[in-house]
């Protein structure tokens, strides 16, 4: 697994780099401290995850970063590991794709544990981070690429045979992905779940005309 860093303080980064490569197989094979020297190495050299911190001394953020490799990089995973483990920079870094948040309190214990579930599909949001889970934003950070693509379906009232069918799955995948979809999301039927599609710009009132 290759791993990019990109945190502005070295003894972060060291820390970050040693903890990760205890890990058989893993290496950190980007350590940058500017967004500048991010996105130049990231166009030589693409890890399969991404650790970005948020605060920089110079220039651009870590969530301009997080929008350049959502843009250019999308099948890079991306963690945040930040001071700042609170609104609104948790919803804002999801928003951006990051599809895990780590507080820097607890990145010993977590960072490991964050990079397993990204890199697998899911999501990781440590205990400590404090971020809004009533907004649609934040509930669908939840789900994996797949629920996401059959959220909408399902939103329109199609059944799982049906949805099976237009995302070329098993029907009995389906029926797995929606009851995975109405638990994370806590909705319990589908007009709930067209209203979190609906305000989350998944569905917008024209498809359902």
């Amino acid at each position: 697994m290759r791993i990019g860093i990109i945190e502005d303080h070295q003894l972060v980064r060291d820390s970050f780099k040693k903890l990760l490569e205890l890990q058989a197989g893993w290496q950190v094979v980007i350590e940058a401290c500017s967004v500048t020297e991010a996105k130049l190495a990231v166009n030589l050299e693409q890890p399969n995850v991404f650790i970005v911190d948020i605060s920089m001394h110079d220039g651009e953020n870590g969530l301009a970063f997080l929008t350049y490799l959502n843009t250019h990089f999308p099948d890079i995973k991306t963690i945040v590991a930040s001071m700042y483990d609170y609104e609104p920079y948790v919803s804002n870094a999801l928003k951006l794709g990051a599809q895990g948040y780590v507080s820097k309190r607890s990145a010993s214990e977590a960072l490991i544990d964050a990079v397993n579930a990204v890199i697998n599909g899911g999501r990781y949001i440590s205990e400590d981070v404090k971020f809004n889970t009533t907004t649609p934003a934040s509930k669908l950070s939840f789900l994996t690429p797949r629920e996401k693509e059959a959220l909408p379906l399902f939103a329109k009232g199609l059944n799982a045979k049906q949805v099976a069918q237009q995302l070329d799955m098993m029907p009995k995948t389906a029926h797995v992905h929606k009851t995975n979809i109405y638990n994370k999301l806590e909705v319990s039927n589908s007009f709930e779940l067209l209203k979190i599609a609906i305000d989350s710009g998944m569905i917008t009132l024209d498809e359902l005309a």
